[in-house]
């Protein structure tokens, strides 16, 4: 399966978990959760491919890194960045290991 496709199950399944956390900042929030997808997706793929890292704990680095970017980006409190990010990080993660042991 084309590596790009995941990434955009990855947007399809992250965005709806990241909008219920940012209902009211909805129009901002497209270009930020773009942003932070452009650029932890394939950091995550690299340190996957290139390193012994488990999955695990490189999902831990990803939805981190994405914290820290809605705080700063949405100008949201460090716990609603929390809460956000982890959520979706963690959704996105159960539906991949759903897919990859059941579809692929």
């Amino acid at each position: 399966m084309n590596p790009w496709l995941f990434f955009v199950l990855t947007l399809v399944i992250e965005y709806p978990v990241i909008l219920f956390f940012y209902k009211k900042q909805w129009k901002e929030l497209i270009l930020p959760f773009l942003l932070l997808n452009l650029f932890t997706w394939p950091l995550l793929h690299f340190f996957l491919l290139t390193t012994d890292i488990s999955l695990p704990v490189l999902e831990l680095g990803v939805a981190i890194a994405e914290m820290t970017g809605y705080k700063f980006l949405m100008k949201s409190c460090w716990k609603k960045s929390f809460a956000a990010a982890f959520a979706a990080n963690g959704v996105s993660y159960g539906a991949g290991m759903l897919i990859n042991n059941y579809f692929l």
